[in-house]
């Protein structure tokens, strides 16, 4: 009896742990390809499964975003971890938003849904394949650059902040998101506090660094890249 009671709590637990490595967790603390080959398989899901909702991510993603850029006539704006052009799609279908937008994303299968989803706005749209660490892009290049739900995911999500504020031009706009609540402690050392997290974009170069609630899993955290004396 005691046997048959030790096999069920060996196997309740290494059922935990296996549901903490893939499903909690999505494949982060086992490695990045195994990251993308998830959201790969499931990228013709993601959608249904995410249920974004119009209206909200018009007044809750694209109108801070758009404030923040509100003194650019055309913007250039890098999305990280873009996945099927979420934050692109509703930007470039805001009227009063004149600007380009780079997508970019390991993960091909996502990018390929992204794809039709972004004809109208062919030659305001490029999406390209690639990691966020290192960026293929010059530093001091873009106007805004975004990364929603996204940095828990990444191998390090000090070096793709990193990477961020490298490719921001002086004053540019940085819009990333921390993972709060219950599961964010999850993610271990990947965790971090509200403090944590804006002394981290501040030690990069950020000023005016500013959080606000939005989801329950999620906060939406702004900042501005200092200005250097020559710029």
């Amino acid at each position: 009896m005691a046997l048959w009671l030790g096999l069920l709590l060996g196997l309740a637990l290494l059922g935990g742990l296996i549901y903490w490595l893939i499903i909690t967790t999505e494949g982060v603390f086992l490695g990045q390809r195994l990251v993308v080959w998830l959201y790969d398989i499931t990228a013709h899901k993601y959608d249904g499964i995410k249920e974004f909702d119009d209206e909200a991510e018009r007044f809750f993603v694209v109108r801070p975003l758009r404030y923040h850029l509100r003194h650019l006539p055309n913007p250039l704006v890098l999305d990280v971890a873009t996945g099927t052009g979420r934050l692109p799609s509703y930007l470039l279908d805001e009227a009063t938003f004149n600007g380009r937008v780079i997508g970019l994303d390991p993960a091909r299968k996502m990018l390929d849904l992204a794809v039709p989803k972004l004809a109208p706005y062919r030659g305001r749209i490029m999406l390209t394949q690639g990691t966020a660490v290192p960026l293929p892009f010059p530093a001091n290049h873009f106007d805004a650059v975004t990364c929603l739900e996204s940095l828990e995911f990444f191998p390090s999500d000090t070096a793709a902040l990193r990477e961020m504020a490298r490719v921001l031009k002086p004053g540019g706009v940085l819009f990333v998101t921390r993972r709060r609540g219950k599961e964010a402690k999850f993610f271990l050392n990947r965790y971090h506090s509200r403090e944590q997290f804006e002394n981290i974009l501040t030690n990069l170069g950020l000023d005016e660094v500013n959080t606000q609630p939005w989801q329950f899993d999620y906060d939406q955290v702004f900042g501005k890249k200092r200005m250097t004396h020559d710029a």
